[in-house]
């Protein structure tokens, strides 16, 4: 009785691998055209100071053109940025930036500056 029980464990077994789940395909964002670089693209400063370097750096990826932005604190984040470049949104940060020439401001009243 034992000896079926550990044939037939051992024969589920056997054929439950290669029934094993396989990941889902990753379906990437959709693409966003921009030159090989923005005009946003560079070193800024949080609140001006040179002491607190952030970046936006325009990055060429299999599913188009994407921008980078890491913040003060060297976090990064995707962004996206708006057809006539004056707003940047960055989902996973829950922003939205206003681009003004030299500084891109943020809804708390923080900014970035060059």
């Amino acid at each position: 009785m034992l000896r079926r029980f550990l044939i037939t464990v051992a024969a589920l077994t056997g054929l439950a691998a290669p029934a094993a789940a396989q990941p889902f395909p990753q379906i990437p964002l959709p693409p966003q055209t921009l030159p090989a670089s923005s005009p946003i693209d560079g070193q800024w400063f949080f609140r001006g100071d040179p002491y607190q370097p952030c970046y936006v750096q325009t990055v060429a990826s299999p599913y188009g053109t994407r921008l980078i932005f890491t913040n003060e604190k060297g976090t990064s984040a995707d962004a996206r940025l708006s057809p006539d470049a004056r707003h940047v949104t960055i989902p996973s940060w829950n922003l939205v930036g206003t681009v003004n020439g030299n500084s891109i401001i943020w809804p708390n009243g923080d900014f970035w500056a060059r």
